[in-house]
C-alpha cells in the first residue's frame, strides 16, 4: 500500500507541477500557479520523507494537497471557469492520501 501511496503522490504532484509550470510559460506571472508548485513540490517533499521513515510526512502532504487544491480553485475563480466536479475529485484525491501519509 505505500508504494502505491506514494506512486500516486507523485503522480498528483508532479502533474499539478506541470500545469502550474505550464500556465507560467503561458502567461504573466500567475499568483495561483506559483502557489501550486509550491504545494506540488510539498507534496513530492512527503513522499520522499514517508520513503526514509519520517513522522511528519503527513502534516507536509496536508500542507501539499491543501496549498494544490487552494491555488486551483482560486485559478479556476480568476479566469471564470470554476469546474466544480474536477475540484470535488482533486479534495477528495487529496483527502484519501493524507489519510494514507496519516495511517501509513
Amino acid at each position: 500500500m505505500q508504494v502505491i501511496l506514494c506512486i500516486v503522490s507523485i503522480l498528483f504532484g508532479g502533474l499539478s507541477l506541470i500545469a502550474a509550470i505550464s500556465q507560467i510559460k503561458s502567461e504573466k506571472k500567475s499568483t495561483s500557479a506559483l502557489i501550486m508548485i509550491t504545494g506540488s513540490l510539498l507534496l513530492i517533499a512527503a513522499v520522499i520523507c514517508n520513503m526514509v521513515g519520517q513522522q511528519f510526512d503527513y502534516i507536509i502532504a496536508f500542507l501539499g494537497c491543501t496549498t494544490v487544491c487552494a491555488a486551483a480553485i482560486m485559478n479556476g475563480i480568476k479566469s471564470n471557469q470554476l469546474h466544480i466536479p474536477h475540484h470535488i475529485i482533486r479534495i477528495t484525491l487529496s483527502i484519501i492520501l493524507i489519510i494514507g501519509f496519516a495511517v501509513l
